[in-house]
């Protein structure tokens, strides 16, 4: 299913990396679709890598998720096709986790991306990362 939308970075939903550090991330991502037939995908981006290993998952549709697992590189992420919900007093949440080793110093962010040209993915207040250098 082709994207028709790239990614965008979540301002704000970012931290900073140091040059041959490692981290564990954790990004949750509340957001919104504004119609049923309009799924999103949830990334990150970064400075150049040394290591990378993280998953994603977020609604697909009623009862369904979809879960990208091993990653190892920015902007990997399967699309999801469908959304539960079309709300924006109804969020539904992303979660994406893993590990990283930076090679260059930088910022680590959460990035969407719309399947949809005209159909907005909402990023909503209460979206947070939790991080940790780990060396």
């Amino acid at each position: 299913f082709p994207v028709t939308i790239q990614f965008e970075d979540i301002t704000g939903l970012s931290f900073s990396v140091t040059s041959t550090k490692t981290y564990y991330f954790k990004f949750i991502i509340n957001y919104t679709s504004a119609a049923i037939t309009t799924g999103a995908r949830f990334s990150i981006n970064g400075p150049s890598i040394t290591y990378l290993n993280y998953w994603s998952r977020y609604p697909n549709a009623a009862n369904s998720i979809t879960t990208n697992i091993g990653l190892n590189s920015y902007d990997s992420a399967t699309l999801g096709t469908l959304s539960p919900v079309a709300s924006s007093s109804i969020g539904m949440i992303a979660e994406i986790e893993g590990i990283i080793t930076t090679s260059a110093s930088g910022t680590l962010i959460g990035r969407f991306a719309s399947e949809v040209a005209s159909s907005a993915i909402t990023v909503k207040p209460g979206s947070t990362v939790y991080y940790k250098q780990l060396d």
